[in-house]
């Protein structure tokens, strides 16, 4: 369970969106790895196979990256590694099937490292810039 709101972007808006993450010490994290090395992103790449989801890191928020190995036989390119976020410091940018934002806050898993409070107030700003920059239609923030 976490919190989300359903967002769909125009790749115009997308670029104003990440400007307002860099301008707020956040970057954009690419899941998908040839190595077990975070892979920061300073634009979204072109709609399109492995590009629909992202991770949202304000590095205001420390933590250690972990990866999961990828089975060979689920390998269609040459990522062996995913980037596992699951009780992180990240928001999840999907503009997949269910494009929103989404933010595990109710974890499942052990206690986070991070302060909780502290990166609600992030996740709500970022929830802001989306309020403030597009228009709210059928459910959906569409900028």
């Amino acid at each position: 369970m976490g919190r989300q709101i359903p967002v769909l972007l125009s790749r115009e808006k997308e670029k104003e969106f990440v400007r307002f993450l860099k301008q707020n010490n956040a970057v954009l994290i690419y899941p998908w790895s040839e190595h077990k090395r975070l892979k920061i992103l300073t634009e979204l790449p072109p709609t399109g196979s492995w590009n629909y989801f992202f991770d949202i890191w304000n590095k205001k928020f420390k933590f250690k990256a972990e990866f999961i190995k990828i089975k060979e036989e689920y390998r269609t390119r040459e990522y062996k590694y995913a980037f596992h976020s699951t009780g992180k410091p990240v928001i999840e940018y999907s503009r997949g099937e269910i494009p929103r934002i989404y933010w595990e806050k109710y974890f499942v898993t052990n206690k986070p490292e991070y302060n909780v409070e502290e990166f609600e107030k992030w996740y709500n700003e970022v929830v802001k810039w989306f309020k403030k920059n597009c228009k709210y239609k059928n459910g959906v923030y569409v900028g």
